[in-house]
């Protein structure tokens, strides 16, 4: 075993993680607007997802995707879609307790679709893990396994500091900006993931 290159797909997996986002941004967005328990929501739908990529490249699915123009392009108008509906269902939701809710009891599902809806995700795993074989006699599928755990871990880690960090933020902002403008806020972000998944 190759701790060397396991120590550095930790460090890669932090940057990556880290790196300004539209996973980490709607984190903070999701949290300093809707509470802790909304972020923590989002952050398990998000982190479920890697588990699903995982399995794809495990599998060798991953890879038909990518070479597969038809299915790549069908992923991305899906995602596309699931995200101008979301920026529109928010804008024409009418202010009652019964909307909010119903948006509550989706951030689990709204972090998911991001994640899986996103085939770049998909290519990015094809490209990023095949570069961190750390075992000779481990099979490449089991070698996958570990390093989406890893990276399942360290994407929790870090999305769940976000999360306390927004929270916090959020308690100050929600002082000065009303409710209102935070929906827009948010319906412009999910226009944005929307053209993102896109182009």
């Amino acid at each position: 075993m190759q701790i060397d290159i396991l120590l550095f797909f930790l460090f890669s997996a932090i940057v990556l993680t880290v790196s300004p986002g539209p996973d980490i941004v709607y984190v903070f967005v999701k949290s300093s607007s809707d509470g802790y328990k909304a972020g923590v929501k989002t952050v398990l739908g998000l982190t479920s997802g890697l588990f699903f990529h995982t399995l794809l490249l495990v599998f060798g699915i991953s890879a038909i995707i990518d070479s597969s123009p038809f299915i790549f392009k069908s992923i991305k108008f899906f995602g596309s879609s699931y995200f101008l509906i979301l920026a529109i269902q928010l804008l024409t939701f009418k202010k009652n307790q019964e909307s909010r809710k119903n948006l509550t009891k989706n951030d689990f599902l709204t972090g998911l679709m991001m994640n899986l809806l996103n085939p770049k995700v998909t290519v990015f795993f094809i490209a990023f893990f095949p570069n961190y074989i750390f075992h000779d006699n481990l099979s490449v599928e089991i070698q996958f396994t570990v390093l989406g755990i890893i990276f399942w871990i360290i994407a929790n880690l870090i999305f769940f500091i976000v999360v306390f960090i927004s929270d916090r933020f959020g308690k100050n902002i929600k002082k000065y900006v009303n409710s209102k403008k935070i929906k827009i806020v948010k319906a412009i972000f999910y226009l944005f993931i929307s053209v993102w998944i896109m182009l």
